[in-house]
């Protein structure tokens, strides 16, 4: 009979190439790692690996096992966690993506209060560029996103559900030469760097600051390669550089005087963002009650920003 060890063993085998380092992977002895092997071809009747001078190669036999081997690990892992899921909420774990907007509109706030109503629960957050959430979520290696969607190609392994959908505002230091002109166009910003993150393809006709197109992806390089909100506004704040982010995640800098909000409004200026997950994989209770925190907090914050907006572009709001 077939054991997962055997089939982790043999995937191990591949990797190195060599019985004594696939061994020291696995921890196991040598005489117990080559007798694993032994055994999964005895049961088999097949010879898996074809022992050469040069190194160990997997046979015909042995790339057809391999190819169902590592699929068959995903899925008894994810049979493991489940059940994990279910046994107990506030001893389990979460792994959460977010976009840098996301993260400082509602996402940081709802694990706040995750971990305020679970204090054993263990979290892990990451905040990152909006194109490295989608592989993250597809490989497995967060429970959930909450990230830009409304620029991301269909894929049938994903649910995309929406949740925010912002005006966003670009924002400058107090004395920024740009202050001083009464209409804005996208030239007179287009000569001032910016320092924001990554944007997709689709923003480059349209955004402004000094920018360029990187030639492998299709993104939109800003001048200043920013994938820190924090980072941006301290670079904002000491220099002529510019960014955008929606009004409540500045407020209080608009409140202080120390930024200003640009002159500068068009009707693209949107951050549209939602939850990001597999559809073949049961949310852990952890990641739906963080959806729910989220979807509360919008509420308020979509208020609060369109509150914002018509405070500093009145007659957008009027038409």
């Amino acid at each position: 009979m077939i054991t997962l060890n055997q089939l982790a063993n043999a995937l191990a085998l591949q990797e190195h190439g060599s019985f004594r380092r696939a061994a020291v992977a696995q921890h196991l002895s040598q005489p117990a790692f080559s007798r694993s092997i032994q055994n999964l071809e005895a049961s088999l009747g097949v010879t898996l690996f074809d022992r050469q001078t040069s190194g160990i190669k997997p046979t015909i036999y042995g790339k057809a096992l391999l190819r169902r081997a590592d699929t068959m690990l995903i899925e008894a892992h994810e049979i493991e966690r489940e059940t994990r899921l279910l046994k107990q909420f506030d001893i389990g774990s979460i792994s959460i993506a977010m976009g840098i907007i996301a993260a400082e509109t509602s996402g940081c706030r709802a694990v706040a209060e995750l971990v305020r109503l679970h204090p054993d629960l263990h979290c892990q957050v990451r905040v990152e560029n909006w194109r490295n959430i989608e592989n993250m979520v597809l490989d497995r290696r967060v429970d959930i996103g909450l990230a830009g969607i409304y620029y991301k190609e269909e894929n049938k392994q994903l649910q995309m559900d929406p949740v925010a959908d912002h005006d966003f505002v670009f924002f400058c230091r107090c004395g920024h030469p740009l202050l001083e002109l009464e209409n804005l166009s996208k030239s007179d910003l287009d000569a001032y760097p910016v320092a924001t993150s990554h944007l997709p393809p689709e923003m480059a006709a349209v955004f402004p600051g000094k920018t360029s197109l990187d030639k492998k992806s299709g993104d939109l390089t800003p001048s200043i390669n920013a994938e820190d909100q924090t980072a941006a506004r301290v670079i904002v704040a000491g220099s002529n550089a510019f960014s955008a982010a929606t009004p409540v995640q500045i407020e209080p800098w608009l409140k202080s005087g120390e930024f200003k909000v640009l002159n500068f409004q068009q009707p693209w200026m949107k951050v549209r963002y939602g939850f990001i997950y597999r559809r073949d994989r049961m949310l852990a209770p952890a990641a739906e009650a963080f959806m729910q925190h989220v979807c509360e907090i919008e509420t308020e914050v979509t208020q609060r920003n369109q509150d914002l907006i018509k405070h500093y572009f009145p007659v957008l709001m009027e038409a």
